[in-house]
């Protein structure tokens, strides 16, 4: 019996080493690991195409998919992820965003950011009680939102602004109300099939410039260069595949898009513009006006 105990024993120690050693290896390289924090926006698809294709299993990076756009900054400040994708006003937002920088350039909205309503603006602008406003706020939604009331010329119309994520948003009622609310897509498109019509859109905009890009810490791009223009390879074969191939594309990257028709998101990719290819001079010198340092782009 007490041979028996001292080999019960033994056998013990060795299933609590050999786990202690797996989950101290498995710790190990996950801290070398890359986290960015990213959603379906229609201009991060290729990232979504290359974890879906298993690409980015032998790089150093590991993608974390969220909804609300505000969370990129909740994981950041809280030490969960090094990076993100997002606007630039998305990092204007953050409590501390000199050491993030744009890594490479991704694409301008073009139309796939819009503030919709059930209501003209004409009828907003008559309408004498309050009017709703449904966004994500702390993000670029409020800017878009303050663009648009100085450029239409809507300062005197009494405005409720209601923090909602996107998903909150598209289980809305139908209202007898005038009601605004700020999207983007592929929100965008259940809204539009609801009813919601588009009053303006970064297309329409004169003063709303909005660009995404891969924002990182700036700690963790030294000595990494190669492995983040691993990543813009696999970014840019990704947009490729969607040119050669889109069918292929959207059943690839669907179970992301909230119910996106095929047709829907083929419509959605028109409604940017991409900036990978090159780091155009116009965009980093506007990037500048806005305090944020192009320094550590990729050639």
């Amino acid at each position: 019996m007490k041979k028996a105990r001292i080999l019960s024993f033994i056998l013990l120690f060795f299933i609590s080493l050999i786990v202690m050693i797996y989950l101290y290896v498995n710790r190990s390289v996950e801290t070398t690991k890359i986290h960015i924090s990213s959603n379906p926006w229609v201009g991060f698809t290729p990232f979504i195409y290359a974890q879906e294709k298993g690409w980015l299993e032998k790089t150093s990076f590991k993608f974390i998919w969220l909804v609300d756009l505000d969370e990129n900054s909740h994981l950041y400040e809280r030490g969960f992820t090094q990076g993100f994708t997002a606007t630039q006003y998305e990092l204007l937002h953050f409590n501390e965003w000199e050491k993030l920088k744009p890594v490479f350039f991704i694409d301008r909205s073009y139309g796939a950011d819009a503030i919709v309503s059930n209501r003209s603006i004409q009828e907003i602008e008559t309408y004498k009680d309050v009017v709703d406003v449904y966004l994500e706020q702390g993000s670029l939604n409020d800017d878009f939102l303050d663009a648009f009331i100085k450029e239409k010329g809507l300062q005197s119309v009494k405005l409720h602004k209601i923090d909602a994520s996107q998903k909150n948003i598209l289980s809305l009622k139908e209202s007898d109300k005038p009601i605004i609310i700020i999207s983007y897509q592929p929100y965008l498109s259940t809204l539009l099939k609801k009813g919601y019509q588009p009053i303006a859109s970064t297309r329409t905009m004169e003063s709303f410039f909005v660009i995404d890009a891969l924002f990182v810490d700036e700690d963790a791009i030294k000595g990494r260069e190669k492995e983040f223009a691993q990543l813009k390879e696999l970014f840019s074969i990704g947009v490729e595949r969607f040119r050669s191939n889109p069918r292929e594309y959207y059943e690839t990257v669907k179970g992301y898009l909230e119910g996106q028709s095929y047709e829907e998101f083929m419509a959605a990719t028109t409604q940017i513009e991409w900036l990978y290819q090159k780091n155009d001079p116009k965009i980093i010198e506007y990037l500048s006006t806005q305090q944020i340092k192009s320094d550590r782009l990729l050639k």
